[in-house]
């Protein structure tokens, strides 16, 4: 009778494991430190334009070993070190920021060529939705993940386990809608060389 009292915890038991959903983690970006950086340089024949922005909010969520996550920049936040390009960047003729006030990347089942193990990077090309005033579309981005297990010298940048995200793309600027003049042919990039380097945490606020 003892046995047959194993067995049937041991059976109990597998099929509640079996039952257990797979697990996940899932990573608020929100640094209250305002140390994350999303970087621009937009190069042109006779000038360069180079942004930074220290605001990042988004949340990403590893599944089955697939990620999906949303990442937005208030276009207010940028800079260039010129207050009068400042401007120029928020007015209706370029971002809108009254109208559209944030930049917005978004992916979904992004599948992950690893499971995330503690500090170890793992790279993928994949393609997301950038919505920039107010115009939508696919772009091809590469991004490197790091993923971190608490320890007492991970508490020293944020507490709970982290996700480091960087990464690099281009935005095509009149793909949305960003009309560059012909004065400003000379002075603007049609292109915008973007790298971002973001960390998440399982312990912070959205």
């Amino acid at each position: 009778m003892f046995r047959s009292a194993l067995m049937l915890a041991s059976v109990l038991s597998l099929s509640a494991t079996a039952a257990e959903p797979t697990s996940a983690k899932s990573f608020v970006f929100n640094d209250p430190n305002g140390r994350d950086t999303v970087m621009f340089v937009l190069d042109a024949p006779l000038e360069v334009i180079n942004g930074l922005s220290n605001q990042v909010k988004g949340r990403v969520e590893v599944k089955d070993q697939k990620a999906s996550g949303r990442f937005q920049v208030p276009v207010k936040s940028i800079k260039t070190g010129n207050e009068t390009r400042d401007g120029h960047l928020q007015n209706d003729r370029w971002l809108d920021a009254a109208k559209f006030p944030d930049i917005v990347f978004e992916f979904k089942d992004v599948a992950l060529p690893a499971p995330l193990a503690n500090a170890k990077p793992v790279t993928v090309k994949a393609k997301g939705t950038f919505s920039i005033h107010g115009v939508t579309h696919e772009e091809p981005v590469e991004v490197t993940a790091t993923y971190l297990q608490e320890t007492a010298e991970t508490k020293h940048r944020a507490a709970g386990e982290l996700l480091r995200v960087r990464a690099k793309f281009q935005i095509p600027v009149e793909a949305y809608g960003i009309k560059r003049t012909e004065a400003l042919l000379l002075k603007v990039g049609e292109k915008a060389e973007v790298t971002v380097d973001a960390w998440g945490s399982t312990q912070f606020k959205p």
